[in-house]
């Protein structure tokens, strides 16, 4: 057997605990098994050398801390106990035996063996429990103080010979180093298993974030990505609760849709509106939009909560996110005319601005983010209104945007829950080119209708109206 073989032999045996201990036990468990039976072998030893110096006081109380180290050993080691055993061994012997031992053989034997019994407690401290420490420090300092003081005044109870002297100081010294050995090999490897644990933790640790991590980006699929970080950032409570705010809100469906599901076979359905719902979500997060649901091939967005731009520029997203979402539309149906689709899907949408009541509704075990309210309810009317490919606009979105939005007026129409009928407002071009909107500021610019004379003017016109904003005129 190799030497490597040996300590592995010897880690299984000191790092065994029995079932069902936790971890603090079982470092003090650890320790009781490595230390409980050096301490008999100590004792035992001890004993021999009082029989053979005929001091049969120390000889006789040694025979009895061999008998109690005995059952400490038999009831740590093979019946698994700790509280009795580390009472009787620690609490009670160890310092007794210190006591007697500097009572009997005086300051220059005795001390040392109480230093070298106290060297022993000291490793077993750490791991007990703080009134048992602080109970074993003051019954140390009260006994030394007590026979060092006895020691003193009457000196020793026995007096020993010079040869004896000498015998008692060298197994002091060769017990003190055996024991300075044993201290640190003990703490090395505690400091190995800590080391071991810690690693072990780390990786339990880790594994648990990965997990935290991917069930989260799995959640989040399902929740808007504006939501989603408010409660990951405590901005927003789970729980039910609802506030009202002014809100652009934002519908839009397949025309025809189950006149086209009919047609199509539900492999390729399933593919085609998956797609449709991919692309128009890009286009959603890209401005900055709310998802609140799907409802089959409708979509359901609004924009002012839990983030806001404004009132005039939540607006300006929602519109300039519709009018991408029909430019993407007319690139979709071209790509699904290839595929040999005859009628690719055609949306409709409608968009209105006013005061929403959102938050989560339902019960304190599930509830859903959602808006609700009146304007909500005007912005699906809307949505039904729209031409298929067009965008329909409620007369207080339509202001908001009126400065770089080409619109005409459309039908009014009455909605339940509004005194006056709806004016609305049809988008008549869904150009997108570069525009500004910022309040008291108005740009409107096509690059690709200016010839080299017009753009040198714009350039001109842009470096006037820049100084005059640094100029502060």
């Amino acid at each position: 057997m190799t030497v490597g073989e040996v300590w592995g032999a010897f880690r299984a045996w000191a790092e065994y605990r029995p079932a069902g201990m936790d971890d603090r036990s079982a470092r003090i468990y650890a320790m009781g098994r490595a230390a409980f039976p050096v301490a008999l072998l100590a004792h035992i030893l001890l004993a021999l050398a009082f029989f053979l110096m005929d001091l049969q006081a120390l000889f006789f109380f040694n025979v009895g801390s061999c008998l109690l180290w005995s059952f400490v050993v038999w009831r740590v080691v093979w019946c698994g106990a700790l509280k009795v055993p580390f009472f009787l061994g620690v609490v009670i012997e160890l310092p007794l035996h210190g006591a007697l031992a500097t009572y009997y053989l005086g300051i220059e034997s005795g001390f040392f063996l109480y230093i070298l019994l106290t060297i022993i407690t000291s490793v077993l401290a750490p791991f007990l429990s703080r009134p048992l420490r602080y109970g074993l420090s003051g019954s140390f300092v009260v006994m030394l103080a007590a026979v060092c003081g006895l020691s003193v005044l009457y000196g020793p109870a026995i007096e020993l010979s010079a040869e004896a002297k000498a015998i008692f100081f060298v197994l002091n010294a060769i017990c003190l180093t055996g024991v300075m050995a044993l201290v640190m090999g003990l703490y090395e490897w505690i400091a190995d298993i800590a080391e071991t644990n810690l690693i072990k933790s780390r990786r339990r640790t880790q594994v648990a974030n990965d997990s935290l991590e991917n069930v989260s980006r799995q959640l989040s699929k399902y929740i808007s990505p504006q939501l989603y970080n408010a409660i990951l950032n405590g901005e927003q409570e789970v729980k039910v609760e609802s506030r009202r705010k002014k809100l652009t809100v934002f519908f839009s469906d397949i025309v025809g849709f189950t006149e086209t599901t009919d047609q199509l076979q539900s492999e390729e359905l399933t593919s085609l509106l998956n797609e449709y719902l991919t692309e128009m979500s890009l286009i959603a997060e890209r401005h900055g939009a709310n998802f609140d649901k799907f409802i089959g091939d409708a979509i359901v967005l609004y924009f002012g909560d839990p983030e806001t731009n404004g009132t005039q520029e939540d607006a300006a997203a929602c519109v300039r996110m519709a009018m991408e979402m029909q430019h993407k539309m007319a690139t979709l149906q071209s790509v699904w005319r290839d595929r040999g689709i005859d009628r690719p899907f055609q949306i409709r949408i409608g968009i209105n601005t006013g005061f929403c009541t959102v938050g989560n509704f339902g019960s304190e075990d599930r509830m859903d983010y959602t808006i609700i309210g009146g304007e909500v309810n005007l912005a699906a009317r809307l949505e039904g209104m729209a031409e298929p490919g067009g965008i329909l606009l409620a007369n207080e979105t339509y202001q908001l945007v009126k400065s770089w939005v080409r619109a005409e007026e459309a039908d009014t129409i009455e909605v339940k829950g509004f005194a006056r009928p709806v004016v609305t407002y049809r988008v008549t071009d869904m150009t997108l080119d570069d525009r500004a909107e910022v309040a008291a500021l108005r740009l409107e610019m096509d690059p690709a209708q200016m010839d080299a004379a017009a753009r040198a003017a714009a350039l001109r016109t842009l470096r006037a109206a820049i100084e005059t904003l640094e100029g502060g005129a």
